[in-house]
Protein backbone atom coordinates (compact mmCIF):
# COMPACT_ATOMS: atom_id res chain seq x y z
CA UNK A 1 0.00 0.00 0.00
CA UNK A 2 1.58 3.25 -1.17
CA UNK A 3 1.54 6.20 1.21
CA UNK A 4 2.98 9.69 1.42
CA UNK A 5 6.74 9.55 1.84
CA UNK A 6 7.15 6.14 0.21
CA UNK A 7 10.16 5.70 -2.07
CA UNK A 8 9.96 4.19 -5.55
CA UNK A 9 13.19 2.62 -6.86
CA UNK A 10 15.17 4.50 -4.19
CA UNK A 11 14.73 7.67 -6.24
CA UNK A 12 11.19 9.01 -6.31
CA UNK A 13 9.62 10.09 -3.00
CA UNK A 14 5.81 10.13 -3.18
CA UNK A 15 4.34 13.34 -1.76
CA UNK A 16 0.69 13.64 -2.79
CA UNK A 17 -1.89 11.41 -4.47
CA UNK A 18 -3.16 13.22 -7.55
CA UNK A 19 -5.62 10.77 -9.08
CA UNK A 20 -6.66 7.13 -9.21
CA UNK A 21 -7.54 5.56 -12.54
CA UNK A 22 -8.54 2.19 -13.87
CA UNK A 23 -4.97 0.97 -14.19
CA UNK A 24 -3.19 2.69 -11.35
CA UNK A 25 -2.50 5.76 -9.26
CA UNK A 26 -0.81 9.03 -10.15
CA UNK A 27 1.34 10.66 -7.48
CA UNK A 28 3.16 13.93 -7.22
CA UNK A 29 6.71 13.01 -6.30
CA UNK A 30 10.19 14.41 -5.88
CA UNK A 31 13.00 13.12 -8.04
CA UNK A 32 15.71 13.02 -5.37
CA UNK A 33 18.43 12.53 -7.94
CA UNK A 34 17.61 15.58 -10.09
CA UNK A 35 15.75 17.52 -7.39
CA UNK A 36 12.67 18.21 -9.49
CA UNK A 37 8.99 17.55 -9.06
CA UNK A 38 7.53 14.86 -11.27
CA UNK A 39 4.36 12.82 -11.67
CA UNK A 40 4.71 9.09 -11.00
CA UNK A 41 2.08 6.70 -12.29
CA UNK A 42 2.15 3.40 -10.41
CA UNK A 43 0.38 0.37 -11.83
CA UNK A 44 -2.05 -1.25 -9.40
CA UNK A 45 -0.73 -4.29 -7.58
CA UNK A 46 -3.26 -6.65 -9.16
CA UNK A 47 -2.08 -5.52 -12.60
CA UNK A 48 1.65 -5.33 -11.91
CA UNK A 49 1.69 -9.10 -11.39
CA UNK A 50 0.04 -9.66 -14.78
CA UNK A 51 2.63 -9.90 -17.58
CA UNK A 52 0.09 -8.72 -20.16
CA UNK A 53 -0.71 -5.53 -18.30
CA UNK A 54 2.96 -4.93 -17.56
CA UNK A 55 3.66 -5.21 -21.27
CA UNK A 56 0.95 -2.66 -22.03
CA UNK A 57 2.38 -0.36 -19.41
CA UNK A 58 5.85 -0.77 -20.89
CA UNK A 59 4.45 -0.01 -24.34
CA UNK A 60 3.05 3.24 -22.98
CA UNK A 61 6.49 4.39 -21.94
CA UNK A 62 8.13 3.40 -25.21
CA UNK A 63 5.53 4.94 -27.51
CA UNK A 64 4.83 8.13 -25.59
CA UNK A 65 8.54 8.83 -25.04
CA UNK A 66 8.91 9.08 -28.83
CA UNK A 67 6.37 11.91 -29.02
CA UNK A 68 7.85 15.38 -28.68
CA UNK A 69 5.18 18.06 -28.54
CA UNK A 70 4.28 20.81 -26.10
CA UNK A 71 0.73 19.47 -26.00
CA UNK A 72 1.77 16.00 -24.79
CA UNK A 73 2.97 15.41 -21.24
CA UNK A 74 6.58 14.22 -21.47
CA UNK A 75 7.87 10.84 -20.29
CA UNK A 76 11.02 10.87 -18.15
CA UNK A 77 11.50 7.31 -16.91
CA UNK A 78 10.02 3.83 -16.68
CA UNK A 79 10.87 0.94 -14.37
CA UNK A 80 9.76 -2.25 -12.69
CA UNK A 81 10.71 -2.96 -9.12
CA UNK A 82 9.78 -5.19 -6.23
CA UNK A 83 8.60 -3.73 -2.97
CA UNK A 84 8.18 -6.01 0.07
CA UNK A 85 5.04 -4.14 1.10
CA UNK A 86 3.53 -3.62 -2.37
CA UNK A 87 4.98 -6.57 -4.29
CA UNK A 88 5.67 -6.21 -8.01
CA UNK A 89 5.49 -2.54 -8.92
CA UNK A 90 5.64 -0.98 -12.38
CA UNK A 91 5.92 2.78 -12.56
CA UNK A 92 6.07 5.56 -15.12
CA UNK A 93 7.65 8.95 -14.41
CA UNK A 94 6.07 11.83 -16.29
CA UNK A 95 6.13 15.59 -16.55
CA UNK A 96 4.20 17.20 -13.72
CA UNK A 97 1.70 19.54 -15.36
CA UNK A 98 0.68 22.56 -13.32
CA UNK A 99 -3.01 22.72 -14.04
CA UNK A 100 -6.17 20.71 -13.72
CA UNK A 101 -7.97 18.16 -15.87
CA UNK A 102 -10.71 19.39 -18.16
CA UNK A 103 -13.37 17.41 -16.30
CA UNK A 104 -12.60 19.47 -13.17
CA UNK A 105 -12.86 22.67 -15.21
CA UNK A 106 -16.24 21.62 -16.62
CA UNK A 107 -17.43 20.60 -13.17
CA UNK A 108 -16.61 24.09 -11.90
CA UNK A 109 -17.80 26.17 -14.87
CA UNK A 110 -20.55 23.98 -16.31
CA UNK A 111 -19.37 24.55 -19.87
CA UNK A 112 -16.90 26.58 -21.89
CA UNK A 113 -17.61 29.55 -24.11
CA UNK A 114 -17.48 28.89 -27.83
CA UNK A 115 -14.08 30.53 -28.19
CA UNK A 116 -12.64 28.64 -25.24
CA UNK A 117 -14.07 25.34 -26.44
CA UNK A 118 -12.73 25.72 -29.97
CA UNK A 119 -9.32 26.73 -28.66
CA UNK A 120 -9.20 23.63 -26.47
CA UNK A 121 -10.28 21.39 -29.36
CA UNK A 122 -7.72 22.79 -31.78
CA UNK A 123 -4.87 22.48 -29.29
CA UNK A 124 -5.83 18.89 -28.49
CA UNK A 125 -6.12 18.07 -32.18
CA UNK A 126 -2.63 19.46 -32.85
CA UNK A 127 -1.19 17.28 -30.09
CA UNK A 128 -2.96 14.19 -31.41
CA UNK A 129 -1.64 15.04 -34.87
CA UNK A 130 1.89 14.30 -33.67
CA UNK A 131 0.84 11.00 -32.10
CA UNK A 132 -1.12 9.90 -35.16
CA UNK A 133 1.77 10.76 -37.47
CA UNK A 134 3.94 8.45 -35.35
CA UNK A 135 1.39 5.64 -35.61
CA UNK A 136 0.19 6.02 -32.03
CA UNK A 137 -3.52 5.92 -31.18
CA UNK A 138 -4.47 7.22 -27.73
CA UNK A 139 -7.65 5.09 -27.48
CA UNK A 140 -8.95 6.89 -24.40
CA UNK A 141 -9.38 10.60 -25.18
CA UNK A 142 -11.58 12.12 -22.46
CA UNK A 143 -11.69 15.26 -20.29
CA UNK A 144 -9.79 13.50 -17.50
CA UNK A 145 -6.82 13.00 -19.82
CA UNK A 146 -6.77 16.60 -21.08
CA UNK A 147 -4.92 18.89 -18.69
CA UNK A 148 -5.30 22.68 -18.84
CA UNK A 149 -2.60 24.95 -17.43
CA UNK A 150 -3.27 28.38 -15.87
CA UNK A 151 -2.06 30.01 -19.10
CA UNK A 152 -4.57 28.05 -21.16
CA UNK A 153 -2.19 25.50 -22.64
CA UNK A 154 -3.61 22.03 -23.20
CA UNK A 155 -1.61 18.86 -22.56
CA UNK A 156 -2.73 15.29 -23.26
CA UNK A 157 -1.69 12.70 -20.73
CA UNK A 158 -2.22 9.03 -19.92
CA UNK A 159 -1.37 7.12 -23.04
CA UNK A 160 -1.70 4.12 -20.73
CA UNK A 161 -3.86 2.15 -23.13
CA UNK A 162 -2.36 3.59 -26.27
CA UNK A 163 -1.20 1.18 -28.92
CA UNK A 164 1.41 1.68 -31.60
CA UNK A 165 -0.29 0.59 -34.81
CA UNK A 166 2.87 -0.94 -36.21
CA UNK A 167 3.69 -2.88 -33.04
CA UNK A 168 2.25 -6.18 -31.90
CA UNK A 169 -0.95 -5.56 -29.93
CA UNK A 170 -0.86 -6.51 -26.29
CA UNK A 171 -4.57 -6.04 -25.64
CA UNK A 172 -6.35 -9.25 -24.77
CA UNK A 173 -8.61 -10.67 -27.45
CA UNK A 174 -12.15 -9.42 -27.07
CA UNK A 175 -11.27 -6.61 -24.67
CA UNK A 176 -12.75 -3.21 -25.45
CA UNK A 177 -10.44 -0.45 -24.28
CA UNK A 178 -11.78 3.03 -23.70
CA UNK A 179 -14.22 4.97 -21.54
CA UNK A 180 -17.87 4.27 -22.41
CA UNK A 181 -18.99 7.91 -22.33
CA UNK A 182 -16.43 8.86 -25.01
CA UNK A 183 -15.84 5.60 -26.88
CA UNK A 184 -16.01 5.51 -30.68
CA UNK A 185 -18.65 3.22 -32.24
CA UNK A 186 -16.05 0.96 -33.83
CA UNK A 187 -14.29 0.53 -30.50
CA UNK A 188 -17.59 -0.29 -28.79
CA UNK A 189 -18.17 -3.25 -31.14
CA UNK A 190 -14.64 -4.57 -30.68
CA UNK A 191 -13.00 -3.28 -33.85
CA UNK A 192 -9.49 -1.85 -33.90
CA UNK A 193 -9.17 1.75 -32.80
CA UNK A 194 -7.72 4.15 -35.35
CA UNK A 195 -6.80 7.81 -35.42
CA UNK A 196 -10.40 8.51 -36.46
CA UNK A 197 -11.49 6.86 -33.21
CA UNK A 198 -9.52 9.45 -31.25
CA UNK A 199 -11.17 12.17 -33.34
CA UNK A 200 -14.63 10.82 -32.47
CA UNK A 201 -13.79 10.81 -28.76
CA UNK A 202 -12.49 14.37 -29.04
CA UNK A 203 -15.75 15.34 -30.74
CA UNK A 204 -17.66 13.96 -27.75
CA UNK A 205 -15.41 16.03 -25.48
CA UNK A 206 -16.23 19.09 -27.59
CA UNK A 207 -19.95 18.34 -27.40
CA UNK A 208 -19.79 18.16 -23.60
CA UNK A 209 -17.61 21.26 -23.28
CA UNK A 210 -19.92 23.40 -25.44
CA UNK A 211 -23.32 21.94 -24.49
CA UNK A 212 -22.62 21.46 -20.80
CA UNK A 213 -23.64 17.80 -20.87
CA UNK A 214 -22.62 14.54 -22.48
CA UNK A 215 -24.47 13.44 -25.62
CA UNK A 216 -25.36 10.01 -24.22
CA UNK A 217 -26.09 8.74 -20.73
CA UNK A 218 -27.45 5.53 -19.31
CA UNK A 219 -27.58 3.13 -16.40
CA UNK A 220 -24.42 1.27 -17.28
CA UNK A 221 -21.30 1.41 -19.41
CA UNK A 222 -22.64 -1.09 -21.97
CA UNK A 223 -25.87 0.90 -22.41
CA UNK A 224 -23.95 4.10 -23.02
CA UNK A 225 -21.48 2.42 -25.38
CA UNK A 226 -24.30 0.98 -27.49
CA UNK A 227 -25.89 4.41 -27.77
CA UNK A 228 -22.69 5.59 -29.44
CA UNK A 229 -23.20 2.78 -31.95
CA UNK A 230 -26.93 3.11 -32.63
CA UNK A 231 -28.25 6.55 -31.70
CA UNK A 232 -27.85 10.03 -33.13
CA UNK A 233 -26.60 12.62 -30.62
CA UNK A 234 -29.27 15.09 -29.47
CA UNK A 235 -29.05 18.52 -31.12
CA UNK A 236 -26.68 20.93 -29.46
CA UNK A 237 -28.10 24.10 -27.85
CA UNK A 238 -29.27 26.81 -30.23
CA UNK A 239 -26.80 29.31 -28.78
CA UNK A 240 -23.95 27.28 -30.28
CA UNK A 241 -23.23 28.72 -33.76
CA UNK A 242 -24.38 26.63 -36.72
CA UNK A 243 -20.88 26.07 -38.09
CA UNK A 244 -19.72 24.80 -34.69
CA UNK A 245 -22.66 22.41 -34.48
CA UNK A 246 -21.84 21.16 -37.96
CA UNK A 247 -18.23 20.58 -36.93
CA UNK A 248 -19.26 18.39 -34.00
CA UNK A 249 -21.79 16.49 -36.14
CA UNK A 250 -19.10 15.61 -38.68
CA UNK A 251 -16.64 14.64 -35.97
CA UNK A 252 -19.18 12.33 -34.30
CA UNK A 253 -20.10 10.49 -37.48
CA UNK A 254 -20.74 6.77 -36.99
CA UNK A 255 -18.67 5.77 -40.01
CA UNK A 256 -14.95 6.41 -39.41
CA UNK A 257 -14.47 7.15 -43.12
CA UNK A 258 -17.00 9.99 -42.95
CA UNK A 259 -15.29 11.84 -40.11
CA UNK A 260 -11.91 13.56 -39.92
CA UNK A 261 -9.21 10.94 -40.25
CA UNK A 262 -6.60 12.39 -37.88
CA UNK A 263 -6.03 14.98 -35.22
CA UNK A 264 -4.35 17.25 -37.76
CA UNK A 265 -7.27 17.21 -40.18
CA UNK A 266 -9.65 17.88 -37.30
CA UNK A 267 -7.51 20.76 -36.03
CA UNK A 268 -7.52 22.32 -39.52
CA UNK A 269 -11.33 22.11 -39.55
CA UNK A 270 -11.52 23.78 -36.14
CA UNK A 271 -9.24 26.57 -37.37
CA UNK A 272 -11.59 27.16 -40.32
CA UNK A 273 -14.58 27.38 -37.98
CA UNK A 274 -12.73 29.78 -35.70
CA UNK A 275 -12.15 31.99 -38.73
CA UNK A 276 -15.91 32.13 -39.30
CA UNK A 277 -16.20 29.54 -42.08
CA UNK A 278 -18.13 26.30 -42.34
CA UNK A 279 -16.11 23.20 -41.47
CA UNK A 280 -14.57 21.61 -44.55
CA UNK A 281 -15.76 18.12 -45.48
CA UNK A 282 -13.50 15.27 -44.41
CA UNK A 283 -10.94 14.31 -47.03
CA UNK A 284 -11.87 10.65 -46.80
CA UNK A 285 -15.60 11.26 -47.26
CA UNK A 286 -15.26 11.37 -51.06
CA UNK A 287 -13.60 7.95 -51.06
CA UNK A 288 -15.77 6.31 -48.43
CA UNK A 289 -16.20 3.10 -50.40
CA UNK A 290 -18.37 1.80 -53.24
CA UNK A 291 -21.31 3.97 -54.19
CA UNK A 292 -24.74 2.48 -53.72
CA UNK A 293 -26.69 1.30 -56.76
CA UNK A 294 -29.42 3.91 -56.31
CA UNK A 295 -27.10 6.77 -55.41
CA UNK A 296 -26.19 9.64 -57.67
CA UNK A 297 -23.03 8.78 -59.60
CA UNK A 298 -20.43 11.13 -60.97
CA UNK A 299 -19.66 10.42 -64.63
CA UNK A 300 -16.24 11.58 -65.83
CA UNK A 301 -16.20 13.67 -69.01
CA UNK A 302 -15.75 11.70 -72.20
CA UNK A 303 -16.52 11.66 -75.91
CA UNK A 304 -20.12 11.73 -77.08
CA UNK A 305 -21.33 8.38 -78.40
CA UNK A 306 -24.31 8.22 -80.77
CA UNK A 307 -26.88 5.57 -79.92
CA UNK A 308 -27.50 2.96 -82.60
CA UNK A 309 -30.93 2.91 -84.19
CA UNK A 310 -33.54 1.12 -82.12
CA UNK A 311 -31.79 1.69 -78.80
CA UNK A 312 -33.13 5.17 -78.08
CA UNK A 313 -36.40 3.91 -76.64
CA UNK A 314 -34.90 2.30 -73.56
CA UNK A 315 -35.02 3.99 -70.19
CA UNK A 316 -32.14 6.32 -69.45
CA UNK A 317 -30.36 7.29 -66.29
CA UNK A 318 -28.74 10.69 -66.10
CA UNK A 319 -25.50 10.85 -64.15
CA UNK A 320 -25.53 14.14 -62.31
CA UNK A 321 -22.69 16.59 -62.36
CA UNK A 322 -20.28 16.34 -59.43
CA UNK A 323 -20.93 18.77 -56.64
CA UNK A 324 -18.19 21.02 -55.41
CA UNK A 325 -17.59 18.79 -52.40
CA UNK A 326 -17.44 15.63 -54.52
CA UNK A 327 -14.76 16.72 -56.97
CA UNK A 328 -12.18 14.83 -54.98
CA UNK A 329 -13.93 11.54 -55.66
CA UNK A 330 -11.69 10.86 -58.63
CA UNK A 331 -13.71 12.49 -61.39
CA UNK A 332 -12.90 15.99 -62.54
CA UNK A 333 -15.84 18.33 -63.06
CA UNK A 334 -16.78 19.23 -66.61
CA UNK A 335 -16.25 22.76 -67.81
CA UNK A 336 -19.07 25.22 -67.42
CA UNK A 337 -21.52 24.79 -70.26
CA UNK A 338 -19.90 21.61 -71.58
CA UNK A 339 -22.29 18.80 -72.41
CA UNK A 340 -22.41 15.81 -70.13
CA UNK A 341 -23.27 12.28 -71.28
CA UNK A 342 -26.21 9.99 -70.62
CA UNK A 343 -26.07 6.20 -70.40
CA UNK A 344 -28.90 3.88 -71.39
CA UNK A 345 -29.57 0.28 -70.45
CA UNK A 346 -27.86 -1.02 -73.62
CA UNK A 347 -24.50 0.44 -72.67
CA UNK A 348 -24.55 3.29 -75.18
CA UNK A 349 -24.20 6.97 -74.46
CA UNK A 350 -25.60 10.16 -75.90
CA UNK A 351 -25.13 13.84 -75.35
CA UNK A 352 -26.96 15.59 -72.55
CA UNK A 353 -27.45 19.36 -72.71
CA UNK A 354 -25.48 21.39 -70.22
CA UNK A 355 -26.90 21.68 -66.77
CA UNK A 356 -29.96 23.84 -66.80
CA UNK A 357 -30.82 22.94 -70.46
CA UNK A 358 -33.60 20.75 -71.87
CA UNK A 359 -33.50 16.97 -72.13
CA UNK A 360 -33.44 15.44 -75.66
CA UNK A 361 -36.75 14.18 -77.00
CA UNK A 362 -37.48 10.57 -77.69
CA UNK A 363 -38.99 9.48 -81.00
CA UNK A 364 -42.44 9.07 -79.43
CA UNK A 365 -42.31 12.57 -78.02
CA UNK A 366 -41.32 14.00 -81.39
CA UNK A 367 -44.28 12.28 -83.13
CA UNK A 368 -46.73 13.52 -80.49
CA UNK A 369 -45.29 17.01 -80.74
CA UNK A 370 -45.69 16.98 -84.53
CA UNK A 371 -49.31 15.88 -84.28
CA UNK A 372 -49.97 18.56 -81.69
CA UNK A 373 -48.41 21.19 -83.94
CA UNK A 374 -50.56 20.09 -86.87
CA UNK A 375 -53.68 20.25 -84.73
CA UNK A 376 -52.80 23.75 -83.57
CA UNK A 377 -52.21 24.89 -87.16
CA UNK A 378 -55.56 23.45 -88.27
CA UNK A 379 -57.38 25.12 -85.38
CA UNK A 380 -55.67 28.40 -86.17
CA UNK A 381 -56.75 28.25 -89.79
CA UNK A 382 -60.39 27.61 -88.83
CA UNK A 383 -60.38 30.50 -86.37
CA UNK A 384 -58.92 32.82 -88.98
CA UNK A 385 -61.62 31.90 -91.49
CA UNK A 386 -64.38 32.43 -88.93
CA UNK A 387 -63.12 35.61 -87.31
CA UNK A 388 -60.69 37.01 -89.83
CA UNK A 389 -63.08 39.83 -90.86
CA UNK A 390 -63.86 40.96 -87.37
CA UNK A 391 -63.32 44.73 -87.05
CA UNK A 392 -62.37 44.41 -83.37
CA UNK A 393 -59.88 41.62 -83.26
CA UNK A 394 -58.31 40.45 -80.01
CA UNK A 395 -55.49 42.91 -79.30
CA UNK A 396 -51.88 41.90 -79.63
CA UNK A 397 -52.64 38.36 -80.80
CA UNK A 398 -49.33 37.02 -82.10
CA UNK A 399 -49.13 34.89 -85.20
CA UNK A 400 -48.92 31.17 -84.60
CA UNK A 401 -45.67 29.63 -85.74
CA UNK A 402 -44.52 26.08 -86.23
CA UNK A 403 -41.37 26.40 -84.15
CA UNK A 404 -41.05 23.36 -81.92
CA UNK A 405 -39.80 24.27 -78.46
CA UNK A 406 -37.84 21.52 -76.71
CA UNK A 407 -40.39 20.87 -73.99
CA UNK A 408 -41.95 17.42 -74.32
CA UNK A 409 -45.34 17.78 -72.61
CA UNK A 410 -46.33 21.16 -74.15
CA UNK A 411 -47.35 22.07 -77.72
CA UNK A 412 -44.40 23.50 -79.61
CA UNK A 413 -46.03 26.85 -80.35
CA UNK A 414 -44.03 29.92 -79.43
CA UNK A 415 -46.15 32.34 -77.41
CA UNK A 416 -44.74 35.60 -76.06
CA UNK A 417 -44.52 35.46 -72.32
CA UNK A 418 -46.73 37.99 -70.59
CA UNK A 419 -44.69 39.71 -67.94
CA UNK A 420 -45.17 42.72 -65.80
CA UNK A 421 -43.08 45.70 -66.62
CA UNK A 422 -39.91 45.75 -64.60
CA UNK A 423 -37.92 48.97 -64.57
CA UNK A 424 -34.33 48.62 -65.66
CA UNK A 425 -31.85 48.11 -62.86
CA UNK A 426 -30.24 51.24 -61.44
CA UNK A 427 -26.98 52.23 -63.09
CA UNK A 428 -23.87 50.87 -61.41
CA UNK A 429 -21.72 53.31 -59.52
CA UNK A 430 -18.08 53.08 -58.69
CA UNK A 431 -18.84 52.53 -55.00
CA UNK A 432 -19.29 48.84 -54.12
CA UNK A 433 -21.09 49.64 -50.88
CA UNK A 434 -24.85 49.10 -51.32
CA UNK A 435 -25.64 51.87 -48.87
CA UNK A 436 -24.18 54.53 -51.19
CA UNK A 437 -25.96 53.42 -54.35
CA UNK A 438 -29.05 55.55 -54.98
CA UNK A 439 -31.83 54.44 -57.31
CA UNK A 440 -32.23 56.57 -60.46
CA UNK A 441 -34.60 59.49 -60.02
CA UNK A 442 -35.58 59.68 -63.69
CA UNK A 443 -38.47 57.52 -64.80
CA UNK A 444 -38.22 55.64 -68.07
CA UNK A 445 -40.20 57.13 -70.95
CA UNK A 446 -43.30 55.13 -71.80
CA UNK A 447 -43.29 53.32 -75.06
CA UNK A 448 -46.11 52.05 -77.20
CA UNK A 449 -44.27 48.89 -78.13
CA UNK A 450 -45.00 45.74 -76.24
CA UNK A 451 -42.75 45.55 -73.22
CA UNK A 452 -39.79 43.36 -73.76
CA UNK A 453 -38.98 40.68 -71.30
CA UNK A 454 -36.67 42.43 -68.90
CA UNK A 455 -34.80 40.11 -66.60
CA UNK A 456 -35.39 40.53 -62.93
CA UNK A 457 -32.68 42.72 -61.43
CA UNK A 458 -30.35 40.49 -59.58
CA UNK A 459 -28.43 41.50 -56.54
CA UNK A 460 -24.82 40.99 -57.52
CA UNK A 461 -23.24 42.78 -54.58
CA UNK A 462 -23.73 41.21 -51.21
CA UNK A 463 -24.29 43.63 -48.33
CA UNK A 464 -21.08 44.34 -46.57
CA UNK A 465 -22.55 43.21 -43.25
CA UNK A 466 -22.03 39.57 -44.34
CA UNK A 467 -18.35 40.14 -45.07
CA UNK A 468 -15.94 39.55 -42.25
CA UNK A 469 -13.05 42.00 -42.00
CA UNK A 470 -9.95 39.93 -41.61
CA UNK A 471 -7.98 42.69 -39.97
CA UNK A 472 -10.08 42.78 -36.80
CA UNK A 473 -10.30 39.04 -35.98
CA UNK A 474 -8.01 37.21 -33.63
CA UNK A 475 -7.99 33.60 -34.74
CA UNK A 476 -6.40 32.24 -31.62
CA UNK A 477 -7.80 33.83 -28.46
CA UNK A 478 -6.14 33.41 -25.12
CA UNK A 479 -7.45 30.45 -23.15
CA UNK A 480 -6.86 31.61 -19.58
CA UNK A 481 -7.77 30.04 -16.27
CA UNK A 482 -9.86 30.71 -14.39
CA UNK A 483 -12.02 31.00 -17.45
CA UNK A 484 -13.99 34.22 -17.90
CA UNK A 485 -17.62 33.94 -18.80
CA UNK A 486 -16.84 34.60 -22.47
CA UNK A 487 -13.48 35.40 -24.01
CA UNK A 488 -14.86 36.48 -27.32
CA UNK A 489 -17.90 37.73 -29.16
CA UNK A 490 -20.11 36.15 -31.71
CA UNK A 491 -19.88 37.46 -35.22
CA UNK A 492 -22.77 37.84 -37.66
CA UNK A 493 -24.95 34.79 -38.14
CA UNK A 494 -23.70 33.27 -34.92
CA UNK A 495 -20.20 32.50 -36.18
CA UNK A 496 -17.27 32.84 -33.88
CA UNK A 497 -15.34 36.08 -33.81
CA UNK A 498 -12.43 36.16 -31.42
CA UNK A 499 -11.67 39.26 -29.34
CA UNK A 500 -9.51 41.88 -30.94
CA UNK A 501 -7.63 42.62 -27.73
CA UNK A 502 -5.88 39.25 -27.54
CA UNK A 503 -2.15 39.54 -28.24
CA UNK A 504 -1.92 36.03 -29.68
CA UNK A 505 -2.52 34.70 -33.13
CA UNK A 506 -2.98 37.95 -35.04
CA UNK A 507 -3.13 37.33 -38.78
Amino acid sequence: MLTNGAMIADRYRLQRLIATGGMGQVWEALDTRLNRRVAVKVLKAEFSADPTFRQRFRTEAQTTAQLNHSGIAGIYDYGETYDPSAGETSYLVMELVQGEPLNAVLSRLGKLSVNQGLDMLEQTGRALEVAHAAGVVHRDVKPGNILVTPTGQVKITDFGIAKAVDASPVTKTGMVMGTAQYIAPEQAVGEDATAASDVYSLGVVGYEALAGKRPFSGDGAITVAMKHVRETPPPMPADVPANVRELIEITMGKDPQLRYASGGEFADAVAAVRAGHRPPPPIGAAAAGPIAEDATHVLPPGPTVVLPAGQGEGPTVRYSRPAAAAVGAGAAPTAAGAPATMMNEHGGATAVPPQGGKKPWTTTQKVLAGLSAAAVLLAGAVLWLLFGGDTDPEPDRPPVTTTIAPQPPLPPTTQPTTTRFVPPPPPQTSEPEPTTTQPPTTTPEPTTAAPTTTPEPTTTARPTRTQRPTTSRTLFPTFDLPFPEDSGARGPSGTVSAPTTSPQGQQ
